[in-house]
Formats: structure tokens, sequence, C-alpha cells
């Protein structure tokens, strides 16, 4: 399996660098500074080994470029996940490009809350990143050992499980939402911001962990 990272200013090295320790990897950086509106997005220069790649993951940010990067993959690439939201271009027309291109599209809000998705060839990746799943054992009301089965793509989950070792359980749920937002984090701020959501779901998938580990020690 290979994936491919398209890097623009700050955004994919994190990811990139997550990815390189499980699957072979290549990218490719985008210039900081593009056109609001590409009147020829067929001209934009990307090259051809990326779409060599099983994946894509396109930090481009940029609703022109991940058009055209979907357009191209048409028969090569079999999925384009394309976090940033908004900035990443419409996910109806996205999706809808790929539909025709027969690529599959994961547009997201966040990189933790990419689905865990079966696939034969591919499903390895989604077992490796994306919405986050920690096992976690508990000794005492304490948190004795955690384990991430899946991580975040940005590598916040590791961050948030080391740091919460040792915490009681009744406070490693707020806490791991903490500790996800000063990773740091590249979700969009304010209160509408996608920082929250990621904060909420390392939260919410810690306590289900936490709730499995006191179910099984009860049931031994």
């Amino acid at each position: 399996m290979k994936v491919a990272v398209i890097l623009r200013k700050k955004y994919g090295r994190r990811a990139l660098e997550q990815i390189s320790k499980k699957f072979e990897t290549v990218s490719f950086r985008l210039p900081d500074e593009l056109p609001e509106v590409i009147d020829e997005p067929e001209k934009i220069e990307l090259p051809e080994y990326i779409f060599d790649a099983d994946i894509i993951l396109s930090y481009a940010l940029h609703p022109d470029v991940n058009y055209e990067i979907i357009r191209r993959s048409k028969g090569r690439v079999k999925y384009v996940i394309l976090p940033g939201g908004a900035k990443s271009g419409s996910p109806y027309q996205l999706k809808k490009i790929g539909e025709e291109m027969g690529v599959k599209v994961l547009w997201e809000d966040i990189c933790c809350a990419t689905p865990l998705i079966e696939d034969e060839e591919l499903g390895e990746f989604f077992k490796s990143f994306g919405m986050p799943e920690f096992e976690i054992k508990v000794k005492d009301g304490v948190i004795e050992e955690v384990k991430v089965k899946r991580s975040a793509i940005c590598g916040s989950s590791y961050f948030v499980a080391e740091k919460i070792k040792g915490l009681r359980v009744e406070e490693a749920p707020r806490k791991a939402g903490y500790f996800t937002q000063i990773y740091p984090c590249f979700a969009s701020r304010g209160l509408e911001g996608g920082i929250h959501r990621a904060a909420n779901i390392h939260k919410n998938q810690v306590e289900k962990a936490i709730k499995r580990a006191i179910k099984e020690h009860q049931e031994m």
C-alpha cells in the first residue's frame, strides 16, 4: 500500500510523519500562496508519482486543486481524503466528481473524524488512522496503561494517551479533550471551530475505553 500526502503551508507534515511509520509514503508540497480561483486547474503542476498511490491525503486546502487531484486520480487512486472542511471545497461537488471518476472521496472537517472503512485491499490504513480508539487498563480507579489502537491521522491520539496515564478515571476523559487542543491541533479555532469537535471526539473515545475496561474487570 502506498499513501501520497499533499502538503501546503504548515499542514500535512505531522500526518506524513505518522503515516510513514506504518506505510510507504510519497509527498508533494504545493506553493504556500495560490490564487483564490484557478481558472485552468488542468494546468496545475502535480507530479505523476502521487497518482501511483492507493490513497491520496490532500492538505491543499483549495477547491480547484482538490477537484483536479480527484479528476486525475481516475482509474488509478482508490481514495482521496480531504481534511480541512470548507477550505477544501464543497463536499457535494467533490464527492460528485469522485463518483464520476470512480474515486472514493472522504471530505472531513477534521482528520480525527475519518470513519473506519472496511476494504479488503486498503482496510489496514483505516484500521490504523481515523477516529481514535483506545484500549485502557485501570487499577484502583487510576489509568495504568493506554494503548492507541487507532490514531487521528495527525498523531494527537498518541499524545493524549501518554498524558492521561496516571489520571483518575473521573478526570481522564475531560483531560483527554484538553490535551487534544494543546497538541497542538491545527483544526479551526473559535466557538464553532473544529478544535472543539476534535476534543470531544477524544474525550468520548477515552470515556468509552474506560467503561470497557471497568466492565471487563468486573466480569473477571
